[in-house]
């Protein structure tokens, strides 16, 4: 791993990032959850536990990580994707934060294009909003792992017990047994909320009344509730980890009595959570960090590497379908850009999910998207060069020396590349099939307010379509204005505040309804 100086985005000397050395050691997962549920707090916690940032900043104060970009400081919610990296047992974990307010979709769909795995971010405060569930069943669809993270313990009227039953009945359907904690909350001593974790496999007690990491200690030395309590919670997780092992001597060991070791029972848990069939709950409490070493524990033992899922479908430029793609550094080069922002020392910065092959500076690319003609994103297919490598820590860009199949970077002045594009080998260029998108419904006017402003109207419509794919840019040939159709009411807002941002003076008008002229015939009885 290296440490060599090289020269960051600011032009100052910076540290080159070490990163994974093969996909196996790469853990890709989306936070998913209404806006609110407390994602953005949940990534911050683990950052400043793992030590990747020296303390945990705040959505309040707007000094979170991965909520950097001005209007959420403003706003205080998520708008965009943010990727934050983190280490732990060797492992790299890319935590994907997506916005969990229904007019930022895109930007979410963008999240688990990318991720491999999602946690589902559940507030113990409040009850599963229909959004989530409707996002759990688009990530069955697709056979995606999951897991359950129930957040704010510590909130007025929390309720774990409550919150975990209302998980297994939107969640599990008709198996809610495959929704299950993997331990039980504690409250010990003085304390006015939980501080303490059992373990219902384990029978350990995970005291965390000093904060993180926990004191560990059999359950039955410590001065908790009756271990006898758990036994029939323990029951049901093994019953279900039984119910998804492929050993069938199993059932019949447990039937007559025999304690299966704990070891085995690990190990056909974590594969059913690869497998997508069995989905853990778990309790954390981020600002005391009760729950996050156990949540490591899930994401780096239970989440799939990319080297076990299949990369999504290409083809050819023509249209033609191209052999399946494998997660594999020496292969071609197959990516696809997840995020589109301006940097003031950079220009263009793509955020880029690799799947196969591995990138260096100067190596040959061919950047293509097709299809978003109808929104005002023409079809383009450009041959560029990689130039500086980052790995992206929120608006942090910190230099890499080469991005491997399974991993995230960001690349700088690829001056073509939107949001939605693939990258791929120059020799060999392919499309990939394009994440969903919703339809825009919402028109909203603009005009430049001075035509001393209408280059930069210009230029801003440019850099605002390249990295949100979501907006609709039309001009109306009846009434001549031009319409941005957004997602909602929110959505307009950033829209226009990012307009804004590149320099150019908007106005808003009213939309103008073209009125057309219908002939009709004079109405005669019939009698």
């Amino acid at each position: 791993m290296s440490t060599k100086k090289s020269t960051g985005a600011t032009g100052r000397p910076t540290a080159t990032v070490a990163t994974a050395d093969r996909p196996e050691n790469i853990r890709n997962v989306a936070l998913v959850g209404h806006s609110g549920a407390g994602k953005t707090t949940l990534v911050e916690a683990l950052l400043a536990t793992t030590g990747t940032i020296p303390r945990a900043g705040t959505v309040a104060d707007g000094t979170t990580t991965s909520d950097s970009d001005p209007v959420e400081v403003s706003q205080q919610r998520s708008v965009a994707l943010s990727v934050c990296p983190l280490r732990s047992d060797d492992v790299v974990i890319n935590l994907l934060d997506t916005p969990g307010y229904p007019d930022f979709t895109g930007e979410l769909r963008a999240g688990l294009r990318a991720a491999d795995a999602a946690l589902f971010v559940v507030s113990a405060a409040e009850d599963v909003d229909p959004i989530t569930v409707s996002l759990w069943e688009e990530c069955a669809a697709l056979h995606t792992p999951r897991a359950v993270v129930i957040t704010r313990l510590d909130a007025p009227r929390a309720s774990f017990n409550d919150a975990l039953s209302s998980c297994q009945s939107v969640f599990g359907g008709a198996d809610g047994q495959a929704v299950l904690p993997l331990y039980r909350l504690v409250t010990s001593g003085d304390a006015e909320s939980p501080n303490g974790l059992v373990g219902l496999l384990s029978r350990q007690f995970y005291d965390y009344s000093n904060g993180y990491p926990p004191k560990v200690a059999p359950a039955s030395d410590a001065a908790v509730a009756s271990v006898s309590d758990d036994e029939p919670y323990r029951a049901g997780l093994i019953e279900a980890i039984i119910n998804n092992s492929e050993d069938e001597t199993l059932l019949e060991r447990y039937l007559n009595g025999e304690e299966i070791e704990l070891e085995v029972l690990i190990r056909d848990l974590e594969t059913a959570v690869a497998r997508g069939t069995f989905f853990p709950v778990l309790p954390v409490c981020s600002l005391t960090g009760l729950g996050l070493s156990e949540l490591l524990e899930v994401i780096v033992g239970g989440f799939p590497s990319p080297v076990e899922l299949e990369a999504p479908g290409a083809q050819h430029l023509d249209g033609s379908p191209a052999p399946a793609v494998r997660c594999d550094p020496d292969g071609p080069v197959l990516g696809e850009v997840i995020r589109t922002s301006i940097d003031p020392y950079l220009g263009r910065l793509s955020v880029l999910r690799l799947f196969s092959g591995t990138l260096v500076p100067e190596t040959a690319i061919h950047v293509a998207g097709h299809g978003g003609g109808h929104r005002g994103h023409p079809d383009h297919d450009v041959d560029e060069r990689v130039g500086q490598l980052f790995s992206p820590l929120g608006s942090q860009l910190r230099p890499i020396e080469r991005a491997i199949a399974g991993d995230i970077c960001a690349i700088g002045r690829l001056n073509s590349a939107e949001t939605g594009d693939t990258i791929s080998a120059k020799a060999n260029p392919l499309l990939i099939e394009p994440w969903p998108l919703p339809e825009p419904l919402l028109p909203v006017a603009v005009h430049a307010a001075t035509r001393a402003d209408e280059d930069a109207l210009a230029k801003g419509l440019s850099r605002l379509t390249a990295g949100d794919p979501t907006v609709r840019v039309e001009r109306d040939a009846n009434t001549g204005q031009l319409v941005l159709w957004c997602l909602g009411e929110a959505h307009a807002d950033v829209v226009l505040e990012r307009l804004r941002a590149t320099g150019a003076h908007v106005e808003t008008v009213p939309v103008r309804i073209a009125l057309r002229e219908t002939f009709t015939a004079e109405a005669r009885g019939h009698g």
